[in-house]
């Protein structure tokens, strides 16, 4: 079999939103099950997020993928025409890849079976759940997971809740934010429900600041994000969620994530 030719960096979009799209189909023309998260994925599924004023803008590409395809998905953005961070990709690569665009100034973060950041999120077996992004509650997850949430954060989190209903389980008849899902992460550990519920409390504050004329129906998003946390407050917890709840926020119960340069 042939090595396809690697493309000249130019091939890459300005658009970022238009790349992401670009990428993942190369991807699956090359058979590389490949997803996105991030910003990005959220502008895909959340179109009112587009509306928002001041406009959303996106500085990275987040892509999601499995470990056991790490060497396919290497040479994917090779030949797309990225630049591989070489020593962090030889030190992290069993979890996170990491490459450049050197045209637009882009990262491109490429997280394996899992996101770790302030908290960590197994997404290996709903990777291909959905097209394109990783399911909708793990979109939510992914940006409820942020200890220190930014308003660009909380901008995407008004769109997924405006934009989709919140549902029990996730099915072709029922789309939508799988609140099991959401559950099933939280009512395991604490750490993650703490940070998951004090961000649906502080999301007002912060949706305060985003004008009500246009982007995301922030009524809605109001709704539904009450309807969450009444969930996560009334849902059973397992024996090590409470154990850990009698220590609370005395010990940080989070991790800060290291910046990659």
């Amino acid at each position: 079999m042939s090595t396809p030719a690697a493309a000249s960096p130019s091939a890459i979009l300005d658009d970022p939103v238009a790349e992401g799209l670009r990428v993942l189909e190369r991807a699956d023309a090359r058979g590389v099950p490949l997803r996105l998260i991030g910003g990005i994925a959220v502008a895909v599924r959340a179109p009112s997020v587009r509306l928002a004023s001041p406009p959303r803008t996106y500085h990275d590409l987040d892509l999601t993928g499995i470990r056991d395809s790490s060497r396919e998905i290497a040479d994917l953005l090779g030949s797309e025409g990225y630049e591989p961070h070489v020593r962090f990709n030889k030190l992290s690569g069993a979890t996170r890849l990491l490459f450049f665009d050197p045209v637009h100034e882009r990262r491109v973060d490429v997280f394996l079976d899992r996101l770790e950041m302030c908290h960590t999120l197994h997404f290996r077996d709903r990777l291909l759940m959905d097209e394109v992004t990783l399911p909708l509650a793990d979109l939510l997850l992914s940006k409820l997971q942020i200890a220190e949430l930014t308003d660009r954060d909380a901008v995407d989190v008004a769109a997924l809740l405006a934009d989709h209903p919140v549902v029990e389980r996730q099915s072709n008849a029922s789309p939508g934010i799988e609140l099991e899902r959401v559950l099933s992460v939280c009512a395991e550990d604490w750490g993650w429900w703490r940070t998951v519920t004090r961000n649906l409390e502080m999301l007002d504050g912060k949706w305060g600041s985003v004008p009500s004329d246009t982007g995301p129906d922030l009524g809605l998003a109001r709704e539904r994000a009450a309807q969450m946390m009444k969930a996560l407050h009334e849902c059973s917890k397992s024996f090590r969620w409470k154990a850990r709840a009698t220590i609370g926020e005395r010990v940080r119960w989070y991790q800060e994530p290291e910046e990659v340069r």
